[in-house]
């Protein structure tokens, strides 16, 4: 610990509420419009055609909230998240931003979204069920809709620090509720933004509910605001029913955090006056007759009315028109939405990847009849030899990204310990003295915020390669995994793709401590939108890592710590790629085949040889596949060794149970059963947890058991 930074105190000190002078929230609410639209303090230096857009605004977002929760009642719409009561928070942050800053949404933003300049017609399109309308305009520069509550955070974090690194001059606001601030997303993403000093403002909508819980029970400390402190920046509360005061509040912020002042939590102390949503009505009962009625006595457009009409910026004609021309746009944008015609059902497999993979090829045919292109380039395989001697595994990946890296200036490697000390296996060592802190830097122990991030960057141009530091510490991160990485593609219909890398040493071999040692392949396999890459020697390490950095599609890079430093293989110097989704034949044979992948690949061979080689009755020729790709896998290599041979034995570390191999196995039972001579076998980790270093080796396949499994088959 650095000592020098703290003062060395005798006495003990405790921090506490009364450090933040507040003796109830009402404190320290900046308001500058009265209920009754009188103004506190000077006159707003806002002009009055800017003043007249933002009354526009948030009459547009009334109107379109009640027409969507209408429509919703009625069907047309689905489940509708209301933000009456909140427009003039909402109107109120987005105003201040430029054309070329960012906004990071909640799902509640309907107000602001429209007054960003996103399209009626789209944002009906969404909420009436039609992935089209989440495609924005490239000129508003926003990122979708995040359902997840808070999971957004990190993503304008990770955005943030892309225009920075870009030198755009960028300001990221991204918001979410009360309710939003008690997720582990909203504190990693402010830390993440407090470390890097990022120009990013958290604009927090107090609205008093998540659902059917009040704000007190989501945290005990008098304002939301004040939680900036923690992560070293600053925080402000607003009445959020007051356009003026959080306009003026936000245009702080941004001009704080143009000049290169960091980060600000805003907190909008406002009400939803609403449901929850369209899909239950019961929290919106919960509230009392007389929360409702004084809180309506607040409403932020009767309130911003008043004032302008009493400086004579508005008149009565002028509300009439506005309100007359707002509820035409809305009506023909509504006449526009019903008369869309539902995409055609192969619209779900066209924004999965970049080409549709063969297995979705195969669905649509089978399913709809229809065809789609495949990238037949991605099959062609380097036929390089030689090279630089006795390289293992962690320095030909480290090889591929330093390759990659001066191909491609938008890389950027970042995760835990791996600027300095070069990552756990020392895989990313020297990146950083070649690269910059810039383009390989450290990060908080937080992975759901580095997954996040992760989102951010790729969104923001970059391509990012996101390390974590074992296996086992993968599942904090893959709520930002399955629900955004693998799914941004296909939810702004391409516009942003998640491109980039995620890697992490799996499997055991190492006597680690509990939850080093797993494999988890098969969660990422199962999420469609990912590709799932596992090398099993160096040659093909470095070859695939290249080939992922070039991919546009997500990929997850699980590299088998057992093998980083054995077996040593000689690895080309000059730029290759191996393409992902294709099997390696690794050898040919006649009577059985054996399919792997990793570190399994050595048992595997191992087997392979005792059985072309002992000295029974007869020695068997062997077939074996090493995977390489896990998904998509590639079922052409695996079906045609089985026409050839009928036998098959399919070995991986993970548990059996929904594991890669019985995924083979069905694929070989609906195409592949006519060529079977016996059942097919299954070597795998048992469904348990991997046991410590005193079982680790009873655990994993060996030689033993593939060859035990392999014997039945051929004695069937």
């Amino acid at each position: 610990m650095d000592m020098a930074q703290y003062e060395t105190r005798s006495e003990l000190k405790i921090f506490s509420e009364a450090d933040f002078w507040l003796r109830k929230a009402d404190d320290a609410v900046y308001r500058r419009i009265s209920p009754d639209g009188t103004l506190n303090g000077d006159e707003p230096s806002i002009d009055s055609d800017t003043l007249r857009r933002m009354y526009e605004w948030m009459v547009l977002g009334r109107y379109f909230d009640q027409k969507a929760s209408n429509l919703s009642t009625l069907r047309e719409l689905g489940t509708y998240t209301p933000c009456r009561g909140q427009e003039g928070a909402q109107i109120g942050f987005i105003s201040p931003l430029q054309k070329n800053d960012w906004f990071v949404p909640m799902y509640r933003d309907s107000a602001a979204m429209l007054a960003w300049g996103y399209p009626l017609l789209q944002l009906l399109q969404y909420w009436g069920g039609d992935e089209r309308g989440m495609r924005g305009p490239e000129e508003v520069n926003m990122l979708p809709i995040a359902v997840p509550v808070a999971t957004q955070l990190p993503h304008a974090a990770g955005l943030a620090m892309a225009k920075t690194f870009q030198k755009e001059n960028s300001i990221v606001l991204t918001s979410t509720g009360d309710g939003g601030t008690s997720k582990g997303d909203f504190h990693e993403a402010l830390n993440f933004a407090g470390v890097f000093h990022l120009p990013i403002i958290f604009a927090v909508e107090n609205n008093q509910w998540a659902i059917s819980l009040k704000r007190p029970r989501q945290t005990a400390s008098k304002t939301i605001a004040q939680k900036a402190t923690a992560y070293g920046f600053d925080g402000i509360v607003v009445d959020g029913n007051d356009v003026i005061a959080s306009y003026e509040v936000t245009k702080y912020a941004v001009e704080r955090a143009r000049r290169g002042m960091g980060p600000m939590l805003i907190e909008f102390y406002t009400y939803r006056m609403g449901p929850h949503s369209t899909a239950e009505l019961v929290s919106n009962k919960l509230k009392s007759p007389e929360e409702l009625s004084e809180w309506e006595k607040k409403d932020p457009i009767v309130r911003f009315e008043k004032y302008l009409l009493n400086k004579g910026i508005i008149d009565a004609p002028y509300k009439q028109s506005v309100a007359s021309s707002i509820a035409a746009k809305i009506e023909d944008a509504v006449r526009a939405f019903r008369s869309i015609h539902p995409p055609p059902p192969t619209d779900m497999f066209q924004y999965m990847y970049d080409v549709p993979t063969p297995i979705l090829v195969d669905e649509m045919r089978e399913n709809f009849g229809a065809t789609a292109p495949q990238d037949s380039a991605s099959s062609i395989e380097p036929t390089l030899t030689g090279g630089r001697p006795a390289v293992n595994m962690r320095n030909a990946l480290n090889m591929a990204l330093r390759q990659e890296m001066k191909r491609d200036g938008k890389i950027v490697v970042f995760g835990e310990d791996v600027g300095k000390n070069g990552g756990v296996f020392q895989v990313t060592r020297g990146l950083q003295d070649e690269f910059g802190p810039n383009r390989v830097f450290d990060t908080p122990l937080a992975e759901a915020s580095i997954a996040g991030v992760y989102v951010g960057l790729s969104a923001g141009g970059l391509v990012p390669v996101a390390e974590f530091q074992f296996d086992g510490f993968t599942p904090p991160a893959y709520d930002q995994i399955f629900n955004h990485v693998a799914r941004m593609r296909n939810r702004t219909r391409g516009r942003f793709t998640a491109r980039g890398v995620i890697r992490f040493p799996y499997g055991a071999g190492i006597r680690a401590p509990e939850s080093h040692s797993d494999s988890p392949e098969a969660h990422f396999c199962h999420t469609p939108g990912l590709k799932v890459v596992i090398p099993s020697n160096p040659y093909d390490a470095k070859g695939l890592l290249a080939s992922a950095l070039r991919e546009t599609n997500p990929v997850i890079f699980m590299e088998p710590k057992k093998l980083y430093d054995s077996p040593k293989t000689e690895v080309p110097e000059e730029d290759y790629t191996i393409p992902i989704g294709k099997a390696k034949l690794v050898r040919g044979g006649t009577d059985l085949t054996l399919i792997s992948y990793g570190a399994m690949m050595a048992p595997t061979l191992a087997a392979a040889d005792a059985l072309q080689q002992q000295q029974t009755e007869r020695s068997y020729s062997v077939e074996v596949i090493d995977l390489r790709t896990v998904s998509p896998i590639d079922f052409e290599t695996v079906l045609a060794s089985v026409r050839k041979t009928g036998r098959v034995v399919i070995v991986h570390e993970a548990p059996r149970n929904l594991g890669v191999g019985a995924e083979i196995a069905a694929k070989i039972a609906d195409e592949g059963l006519d060529y079977l001579k016996a059942p097919v076998k299954r070597v795998t980790g048992f469904d348990t947890v991997v046991p410590l270093s005193k079982l680790e080796d009873e655990y994993v396949p060996s030689k033993d058991r593939i060859l035990k499994a392999a014997t039945k088959v051929l004695n069937y």
